[in-house]
């Protein structure tokens, strides 16, 4: 796998010079000196790639500068494949004037996809937005009405280092702020380790709602992106992790149920551990989450991963509301579109089954992973407010 991921860098560092070297810079200067200087930012990110892999694992010590590295690499890359792109395509065609016109649009996207990437990585990943969602539902009890959740996930714990300590604070204020009736959290504490929440655990147990905190796990939870000597070790950093959650007060529930109650009326939230398409964890078990539960209850199901609801939950159950999580909507989304477009069928926003009585809200999450960086799709709060429909 390593060897792979390092093929893979090379060919995004040379491919674009396999172009603009021979085609460019030998055309404008014979100096060697020149000529290796073009080459410095390669280079640069060739030692920096080293440095990173000869660290530990991806302790959270590490994680600032991978993510770090992942963004310097695109900001070099990026620009110069897209610059070879529509320059070698103009080059094809038979008029100086197009070529010429081809040349300086290949420069504009250049520049622009440079402004992207650092308007992502600066200001973009720390955009923290509230967007809001009403549902209406024919089977949600009269005193539910008008009911206020707010749903966050993907916080990935281990990217809110050397700096952007202080936007954990800015989400959990961001939440209470929104005076919601219970808060849900869909997954993905952490991105490798329990050990990414140290220092975090007073900030988080301030998270608070009438009803309480609720939250399930994510892929990322399991510490199956680390290296662990004995399967023990694993377990005992995936008890960690969740041993830290239930000391925030918040609810974790694995394959559970909880019941929220008003009156004589009321609505249960249901939780499944991941429950992913490969290689991503599947331990979701949701009849014994559901143990318990009357058929015509009121079920609101936590489950990161997207997949789920359109394998399991809409098939097999009557469950009315899916929150999810998983996709961060590619942490890239212009005009509606996100490469992660082209991996999941559902990845952003509402989806109701074809017969409307079931709907799944996937949030864009709040955190990054891999590249600390939000452009379009910025890290949200969602606050879904239940109606009852007449």
């Amino acid at each position: 796998m390593l060897l792979k991921i390092i093929i893979l860098l090379l060919a995004l560092l040379f491919l674009p010079d396999a172009y603009i070297y021979p085609v460019y810079v030998r055309q404008w200067t014979k100096k060697w000196w020149a000529r290796l200087l073009y080459f410095l930012p390669t280079l640069l990110l060739i030692a920096f790639m080293v440095t990173i892999m000869s660290a530990n694992d991806m302790k959270p010590s590490v994680q600032p500068l991978v993510g770090t590295f992942m963004v310097c690499l695109l900001a070099v890359c990026v620009p110069k494949s897209l610059f070879a792109i529509i320059d070698g395509i103009g080059r094809l065609l038979p008029s100086r004037g197009v070529r010429r016109t081809f040349r300086v649009a290949g420069m504009c996207l250049a520049f622009l996809s440079l402004f992207i990437l650092g308007y992502g990585y600066f200001f973009g990943r720390s955009r923290f937005v509230v967007n809001e969602q009403t549902l209406y539902f024919d089977s949600l009890p009269k005193a539910f009405d008008g009911y206020r959740i707010a749903q966050f996930s993907d916080m990935h714990m281990g990217t809110f280092r050397s700096g952007h300590e202080g936007d954990v604070s800015a989400i959990v204020e961001l939440i209470n702020a929104q005076k919601c009736d219970a808060v849900v959290f869909t997954g993905d504490l952490v991105n490798h380790q329990s050990v990414e929440l140290d220092g975090f655990g007073e900030t988080l147990s301030r998270l608070s709602a009438r009803d309480g905190v609720y939250s399930v796990m994510g892929n990322h939870d399991y510490s199956m992106y680390m290296h662990y000597h004995s399967e023990d070790l694993r377990k005992a950093d995936v008890d960690e992790l969740q041993r830290r959650q239930r000391s925030y007060g918040w609810h974790l529930l694995l394959n559970e149920n909880r019941v929220i109650r008003r009156g004589g009326d009321s609505i249960v939230i249901v939780g499944v551990e991941n429950d992913g398409r490969p290689p991503f964890p599947s331990l979701g078990d949701l009849p014994k989450a559901l143990k318990g539960v009357k058929d015509d209850a009121f079920k609101v199901l936590l489950s990161h991963d997207p997949t789920h609801w359109q394998r399991e939950v809409v098939p097999q159950t009557n469950i009315q509301l899916t929150l999810s999580g998983h996709t961060h909507a590619g942490q890239f989304c212009v005009f509606g579109w996100s490469p992660v477009k082209h991996v999941y069928g559902e990845w952003s926003g509402v989806f109701i089954s074809d017969d409307g009585s079931q709907v799944m809200n996937i949030s864009d999450g709040i955190g990054a992973v891999m590249f600390p960086f939000r452009f379009g799709a910025w890290p949200e709060v969602n606050v879904i407010t239940l109606k009852r429909k007449e």
